[in-house]
């Protein structure tokens, strides 16, 4: 290593990751780049993630561990802002603690960022389940003209571990909102890419999703769908902010409209009524009062809307 190498700040946020936060840990330290600090935030766990945590600090010095202090909001967003509060790097890398990193992932981001003059480059990315030996489903679709609006829409998808960040790109803005618990990423990464599309695809696997029964993916409660809810409201109305972004407004409207019929149809089936009104807030938002009350009369008249609304 050069001592002019720039620093990389891992930051990682755990809760009750007993099984798997080892991998996690391990693969950071088998860095091929090795000018690093890695700063791992713990939820409240109340399994042997906090002493794991304490023993890889001891043994590996560039490796830090913070409890998530009682006044800040509990969740993995709150420990992800703190990380970064807490963090010195030039470079900044949110990771996930039952993830995998390749060895030459910062390696080969940095040699990307570094003489270049892109806000943060993003890597392709691979799920898992059990081993890294057993792989499915490439994230790799991250590149596009229009990134915000295709971000926005679903056409790419930039995952947690994705990006690597210029610290200097993330002064002073508004980083991962503490009120979400699903699609935090999603809101977060399309904010960002309304700021700069000025980044660099790279081309190559560096990071290991894994997939587990302890993932909260896909799990219709109260929070979750709320969630859900708040993330589409909030991505639509920064997109829509950004008029110059937007060709054909009424396909937006169209998209959204639909994602949050679905939100509603979900919560309206498991008893959430108030999620049902959130979701109804939202399509109210997105069509003014009158387009929603034509909308609304096309629905009544479109037995296929209807039949999907309530199937």
């Amino acid at each position: 290593m050069i001592d002019s190498d720039p620093l990389v700040s891992i930051v990682i946020p755990t809760f009750n990751r007993e099984n798997v936060i080892k991998e996690t840990l391990d693969s950071v330290t088998k860095q091929t780049y090795l000018n690093w600090e890695c700063i791992v935030v713990d939820d409240g766990s109340t399994d042997l993630t906090v002493q794991i945590l304490k023993e890889y600090s001891i043994n590996e010095p560039r490796m830090k561990y913070f409890l998530r202090p009682k006044n800040r909001k509990k969740g993995g967003n709150a420990c992800r802002n703190l990380g970064f509060e807490k963090s010195r790097g030039d470079y900044v890398q949110w990771f996930d603690s039952d993830d995998i990193m390749h060895p030459e992932m910062l390696e080969e981001k940095v040699s990307n960022l570094r003489f270049s003059d892109y806000d943060f480059v993003v890597c392709e990315g691979i799920e898992f389940k059990s081993s890294i030996t057993n792989t499915f489903g490439k994230w790799d679709a991250i590149s596009s003209s229009t990134p915000a609006l295709d971000h926005a829409i679903g056409d790419i998808s930039f995952h947690t571990n994705g990006p690597l960040f210029r610290r200097s790109f993330l002064k002073d803005k508004k980083l991962f909102d503490e009120s979400l618990q699903r699609k935090q990423e999603w809101e977060f990464y399309t904010r960002l890419l309304l700021d700069s599309k000025n980044y660099y695809h790279i081309k190559r696997i560096l990071y290991y999703f894994r997939i587990h029964e302890k993932s909260i993916n896909g799990f219709n409660n109260l929070d979750t769908l709320k969630s859900m809810i708040n993330a589409n409201r909030k991505v639509f109305k920064n997109i829509n902010s950004k008029g110059n972004l937007i060709n054909n407004k009424a396909h937006i409207k169209k998209h959204f409209t639909y994602k949050l019929l679905d939100l509603l149809k979900k919560s309206f089936k498991n008893g959430l009524y108030y999620n049902s009104l959130l979701a109804l807030t939202g399509i109210l938002e997105i069509n003014n009062f009158k387009d929603f009350y034509n909308s609304l009369l096309n629905v009544i008249k479109n037995p296929k809307i209807i039949k999907r609304l309530f199937s």
